[in-house]
């Protein structure tokens, strides 16, 4: 047991020791494309973002028709994140699969050709011109939900290389900051073509307004930048990790994946997914309608209700945003995610509460609700890094659109409600400033809740080696997947044979539902065996000695460790985060010295019993033909 004792001594060492070699000028190089190309194509997924929200206002004032048509009002403001939600979902196995590169070329490819349609949007009336448009966001929404999946975990990676002590900011400012800038483009745009040519259309008012030249207008502009970054493109490069990684995995994933996914990373998934859900609905709703919640309050026309909500972004949102990437590594990303959702949730209420007062002061209503909308960027913030970082390179891309998607959801939920709520709230006649209020005293309640929830179920990875956690993952494969040999019954025999044949998990699941029950058995056998291999256990000792080996994993949320230490008792809790810690730096080489002989004596014992088996054969045959 000296060499065991040895292993133990290695797997203690720090987590510096998993960090990778010093990048060449090439990967330096790749990496300054890959910063221009990220923050390039968040600025255009800001632009997409808000570029619906003066459309509405303006659709609403020339068309009373429009004002009076809930779910018309509601397909402008979702249809876009049905978009976003499907793109999550897919262009995040795309990104895992065939790399980041090729996924952010198609999402420019689907971004350009939603503003193409956006153009060119027709209909026999205003109403199906607007449901045309409504079908070019869609589209456009499918390219920026994988801008999320393809170029924030590649980002992510490339700031890991580059320092991982400012891995956040950086990550946010190339992310998150230069969206919210990108929020406030379209406006700018907008205000110059609404001044020329809507500028005397009024609230109620359609004179002399040619909303034509507004609506196509403004994705006919964006298609420039949408251009500039596809063939930016050409030139980025997936991340030397994921490269990594992808070539010891190859392009598969296997039901140890989904297995270690679901048994140890259930409650940060949850944390990410709801703090995404609701901040999501809070944004999304609010700011589809920003502009109608504006004229409501306070009456002001159409071109004004633009520059005003363009000088709150310049005055303060935009700024946030870049606060919360100079603070988000020194407090961490729950802390940060916390202090977003407090003062969020008291200013609302605060809001909410002289509503009518500040009603009276226009300007007052104005500063203030600037104030409150600029605490967002300090949980998108939290909800931007944390799905990249909570999972690993392997997974990072397709768990990042799974997680976001279902957050995704929250914008979509939150806006299908919004108009339905204030007007429910509002008597059911007509929207009332009265409904408004109710509506906002609801959204100050949620996020009360979100500052709980991010509190106990998001997890904390600020300062820590995303490459730690890469190697716990691999770990808690292998040692599952040696456990699950042992429990089947995998043998020598078994382990040879999967060396022979592919086995998949597919295969599994056929015989498990159409096959004999030995068969099944036999199937998953050999299925278990096929992934030993691939972990690196070529023989029953070296199974054998993975398989006792302690599968405690700290997911680094505040409500699991409060579960454990319940569970658990304090000495007990220490020992399973020691545990969960030298994970992140175990040495397998030293292990697989260990085991090297051993296994070439059992491949070699089998072998020989193989070809015995095959000479006493041999010599039957020869004797019923004698």
């Amino acid at each position: 047991m000296d060499t065991s004792m040895e292993i133990a001594t290695t797997s203690q060492e720090p987590e510096s020791a998993n960090r990778i070699a010093p990048l060449s000028e090439e990967d330096k190089q790749a990496i300054r494309f890959n910063a221009f190309g990220t923050s390039a194509g968040f600025f255009v997924n800001g632009y997409m973002y808000n570029i619906n929200s003066v459309l509405l206002t303006m659709f609403t004032d020339i068309f009373p028709s429009v004002g009076q048509n809930v779910t018309l009002q509601t397909a402008v403001g979702v249809s876009m994140l049905y978009g976003v939600m499907f793109g999550l979902l897919a262009f995040g196995v795309i990104a895992d699969y065939f790399g980041r590169k090729k996924g952010l070329i198609m999402c420019s490819c689907f971004v350009l050709l939603g503003n193409i349609l956006g153009v060119a949007m027709n209909g026999t009336s205003h109403v199906g011109t607007i449901w045309m448009m409504c079908i070019a966001q869609g589209v456009a929404g499918l390219g920026m939900g994988g801008e999320y999946t393809c170029n924030i975990p590649n980002t992510m990676e490339d700031s890991e290389q580059v320092n991982s002590v400012t891995r956040g900011r950086r990550v946010a400012m190339l992310s998150l900051c230069l969206e919210r800038t990108g929020n406030f483009a379209p406006l700018l745009v907008q205000l110059i073509l609404v001044g020329i040519a809507c500028r005397n259309a009024y609230l109620g008012a359609a004179s002399h307004c040619n909303w034509n030249v507004v609506a196509r207008l403004s994705f006919g502009i964006v298609t420039i930048p949408v251009l500039i970054v596809l063939v930016f493109r050409t030139r980025m490069k997936d991340s030397v990790m994921f490269k990594k990684d992808q070539q010891r995995r190859g392009r598969r994933y296997d039901a140890l994946d989904f297995f270690v996914v679901v048994r140890h990373f259930l409650w940060k998934t949850f944390g990410v997914v709801s703090l995404y859900f609701l901040v999501d609905w809070i944004n999304y709703s609010q700011g589809t309608f920003g502009n109608l919640i504006l004229q409501h309050v306070i009456g002001v026309s159409l071109f004004k209700s633009i520059w005003l909500t363009l000088a709150q972004g310049v005055a303060w949102i935009i700024w946030t945003a870049f606060m919360a990437a100079f603070v988000v590594d020194k407090l961490g990303r729950r802390k940060t995610g916390m202090f977003g959702w407090l003062w969020l949730a008291v200013t609302q209420m605060i809001n909410t509460g002289f509503f009518y007062q500040f009603k009276a002061q226009p300007i007052a209503w104005i500063i203030w609700s600037t104030f409150v909308a600029g605490f967002q960027n300090f949980v998108y913030i939290c909800a931007y890094l944390v799905p990249a970082e909570a999972f690993p390179t392997r997974i990072r891309a397709s768990m990042y659109g799974i997680s976001v998607s279902l957050g995704v959801m929250g914008a979509i939920v939150g806006t299908t409600t919004f108009p339905s709520i204030w007007l429910r709230w509002s008597g059911g006649v007509e929207q009332t400033n009265a409904g408004l209020r109710k509506t906002m005293w609801f959204y100050g309640g949620m996020e009360f809740l979100g500052l709980l929830l991010c509190m106990l179920f998001v997890p904390e990875y600020s300062h820590r080696s995303l490459e730690g956690e890469d190697n716990r993952f691999i770990e808690l494969r292998r040692r599952h997947c040696a456990r699950f040999a042992m429990k089947w019954g995998v043998g020598p025999q078994d382990l040879v044979d999967a060396k022979k044949k592919c086995y998949d998990w597919k295969g599994v699941v056929y015989q498990k539902y159409f096959g004999q029950q030995s068969s099944y058995e036999s199937y998953l056998r050999h299925y278990i065996a096929s992934l030993c291999r691939s972990e690196g256990m070529h023989s029953v000792t070296h199974v054998e000695y993975v398989a006792k080996l302690p599968i405690d994993y700290k997911d680094l949320t505040l409500f699991s460790s409060l579960w454990l230490k319940y569970k658990l008792g304090m000495h007990g809790y220490q020992q399973f985060v020691k545990n969960s810690e030298e994970m992140g730096s175990y040495d397998v080489s030293k292990e697989k010295e260990m085991f090297y002989t051993d296994t070439k004596k059992e491949d070699q014992t089998v072998d020989e019993h193989i070809a015995n088996l095959s000479d006493e054969l041999q010599l039957d045959n020869d004797k019923q033909k004698g």
